[in-house]
């Protein structure tokens, strides 16, 4: 029979301390793709469509204006020999407000904070803010720490399916049959 030295025992049961202790202190983490779970939710596309036409909308505006503003400078152009210096510098001022109220036009409607900004804002708000809230019962069913989205900005190179909390949060949605 042989004989097992203390010092051994004392590592394992150390070791086995320190591992313990490691899991004790684990966070788990898990990953969504929030693009997939919103293109599954039908109010979801029907708000992108509100935003796409209004879009559409606002860049008529836009090109309108700046069609217009191209037209008086073709004209300025082909009957600029007609007129005297001062009346060229009226029609040229007329010109740039009118290209000036287009670039005025388009940063109110795409700028940063413009109209469709806003609007999409206040139509998606409600839509994300209900796959936030599902994505947090998961976590909590799931004892998860962190959920990270693969769709957001930060770059995942590479994650492992089994902690891929997506089909989890589609069925918190009732966007998916629960699976058993």
């Amino acid at each position: 029979m042989h004989k097992i030295s203390p010092a051994i025992v004392l590592f394992f049961v150390i070791s086995n301390f320190v591992l313990a202790q490691n899991k004790a202190f684990a966070q788990k983490f898990g990953h969504i793709d929030s693009e997939y779970i919103l293109s599954k939710m039908p109010e979801y596309s029907q708000k992108k469509k509100e935003i796409e036409d209004l879009h559409k909308e606002y860049d008529k505006v836009v090109r309108s204006l700046q069609n217009e503003a191209e037209k008086m400078r073709a004209e300025l152009r082909a009957k600029e020999i007609l007129f005297t210096p001062e009346m060229i510098k009226e029609k040229q001022k007329e010109v740039d407000l009118k290209e000036q109220e287009a670039l005025d036009k388009s940063t109110e409607f795409f700028g940063y904070d413009g109209l469709i900004y806003k609007k999409q804002n206040e139509l998606l708000r409600p839509i994300r803010q209900k796959m936030f809230e599902a994505t947090e019962v998961v976590c909590r069913k799931h004892n998860l720490d962190y959920m990270l989205d693969k769709a957001a900005d930060m770059s995942i190179i590479y994650s492992n399916p089994e902690h891929d909390y997506t089909e989890f949060v589609l069925e918190e949605l009732e966007l998916l049959k629960k699976k058993n």
